[in-house]
């Protein structure tokens, strides 16, 4: 990501945005961020997965849009078909950074270089009187929100991997042909860890409303399902025939 620089009236006041452009982002993406309290939602049609930022780094919470890196099933002429769209599609391509001059606060960052910017064309930021337009109200709202949510979401995350509840798992997609495509670096909730918490520890997981974000991660693997049926409806694409969940003592299987 480029560098972001702070959002003002002063310095952008006569720049636009292209209302599309989170979907030219969304329609070569494969995996998209979500908060905790978006898992719910999402896992309704889409796989929801733990990954890493890195070896050793942060865990974070992920949506699988499509079974073919840099592609998304829930993208078809340039309109979002999915039923929930995440968080990091009505903000973008905004950003929140911390202030350049309060070390505590966060501001709003850009990159007035992206394409998605112009001056010519796409729904300006402001308005005449240097007050934030529409959109740029809309997500100033939510960003706030967002960041809310991302701290509750490293809580969650790093409360569920200290009672070793995250597991490693790989999804081999079959096709037609033969060809086995093997997704990585994609983890889930280990389902006979939970069952063997104590009573104690159970009641810490209800009493921070982690539960159902745990079942409904163990539930929107069945998801895989539809996303085999997505792209078996798309034309010119060959056919999957199985999607296999690879876990460390057992097999579960999605047809």
């Amino acid at each position: 990501m480029a560098e972001l620089v702070e959002l003002t009236p002063q310095a952008h006041g006569d720049l636009k945005v292209d209302t599309q452009a989170a979907i030219e982002v969304a329609k070569r993406t494969h995996i998209m961020s979500l908060r905790v309290t978006e898992i719910s939602r999402a896992a309704c049609e889409v796989p929801v997965f733990l990954t890493q930022s890195s070896e050793g780094g942060d865990w974070l919470i992920s949506s699988i849009t499509s079974l073919e890196v840099e592609k998304s099933l829930l993208v078809r002429d340039d309109k979002w078909q999915g039923l929930y769209q995440p968080t990091t599609m009505l903000t973008y391509p905004f950003f929140l950074m911390r202030h350049p001059t309060e070390e505590k606060q966060y501001t709003i960052g850009i990159d007035p270089e992206h394409k998605a910017f112009s001056k010519e064309t796409g729904e300006p930021l402001f308005e005449d009187s240097e007050k934030a337009g529409p959109l740029l109200s809309r997500v100033t709202a939510t960003l706030q929100e967002d960041m809310r949510n991302d701290i509750h979401t490293y809580q969650f995350c790093k409360h569920i991997n200290e009672l070793g509840l995250i597991r490693s798992i790989d999804v081999m997609v079959t096709y037609e042909g033969g060809k086995v495509n093997t997704l990585k670096g994609l983890n889930t909730i280990d389902e006979a860890k939970l069952t063997e918490l104590s009573e104690d520890q159970f009641k810490e997981l209800r009493e921070k409303n982690y539960l159902a974000p745990l079942y409904s991660l163990l539930v929107s693997l069945y998801q895989l399902n539809h996303l085999i049926r997505l792209h078996n409806d798309h034309s010119g694409t060959e056919r999957i025939v199985q999607v296999t969940m690879g876990l460390e003592k057992d097999e579960n299987e999605a047809t």
